[in-house]
């Protein structure tokens, strides 16, 4: 039997794909965030936000309706919830975005495996929350009674608030895939998000009360910065409610990674 010549074996040897294309994707992601209006402006209305806070707490005395601890409190509730907020719509709009635009076909036509692709719009997503959880800090500073609280403050609300980036960052990616419309994909994760953090807003009481809190990855976030901030509980008192926040973002990156390695041009996945 005759040797195949170089061309020949090369053709029948299948291309590798590039292990670092989630690096290109995410730089390009990056670029269009952090380098057009939507991340800046994002993060100006965010620090107008807290610096109009901070004055009525330290400067107004007469305004100051809240002891220090409740308005770190509030802070923090506040950087949370926005964080998450901001990361959810930027994923919603990672792929029903390119296919409304019209991109999605030479995407995937690169040789990038798909799940490197979700990948680096992923990370592109989740890194508005840390930006938002640095703008924070100097403001919790400010306002801090002590070392003790601003360094809980911090820690508590950087842990809660990334294990609930994640997970909503992956509900953005799903939610994302299965939609053909934009629209439809970022109105379809902000109700997700909105039904979630209703319940925050509600005097939750008795079983059932303790249940959502417990159960829901956002009121157990939120309760979570209330015990450590304002009732001065310890990690160990208040870990349990890390469990829903934890499970939500095993679970939720979990099935992104799993269907975004079968995305396909129209919404959905391949069967």
């Amino acid at each position: 039997m005759t040797s195949l010549s170089r061309s020949e074996a090369d053709l029948r040897t299948p291309p590798t794909q590039p292990s670092g294309a989630w690096m290109v994707v995410a730089g390009q992601e990056l670029h269009d965030i952090w380098l057009s209006a939507r991340g800046p402006v994002i993060v100006l209305a965010f620090s107008l936000l807290l610096s109009l806070l901070t004055y009525l707490a330290a400067a107004n005395k007469e305004l100051n309706i809240l002891d220090q601890k409740d308005t770190v409190n509030l802070i923090m509730q506040i950087t949370l919830g926005i964080g998450v907020a901001v990361a959810l719509l930027f994923s919603a709009d990672t792929i029903s975005g390119e296919r409304e635009r019209e991109t999605f076909e030479s995407l995937l036509l690169t040789p990038a495996p798909r799940r490197q692709i979700a990948l680096g719009k992923f990370l592109a997503a989740v890194s508005v929350w840390p930006v938002i959880m640095i703008v924070a800090i100097p403001y919790v500073w400010a306002l801090k009674l002590g070392s003790g609280l601003f360094a809980d403050a911090v820690a508590a609300g950087f842990v809660a608030g990334t294990l609930l980036t994640i997970a909503f960052a992956s509900i953005g990616i799903i939610v994302s895939i299965f939609s053909n419309s934009n629209r439809l994909s970022l109105a379809t994760s902000f109700f997700v998000f909105v039904v979630l953090l209703a319940p925050t807003q509600l005097p939750l009481s008795g079983w059932f009360g303790d249940f959502i809190i417990n159960v829901n990855p956002v009121t157990a976030g939120s309760t979570f910065l209330d015990r450590v901030i304002v009732k001065d509980q310890g990690w160990g008192e208040a870990s349990n409610l890390l469990i829903a926040p934890i499970l939500a973002a095993l679970i939720a990156s979990s099935v992104a990674f799993v269907i975004a390695g079968r995305l396909r041009l129209q919404a959905g996945i391949d069967r």
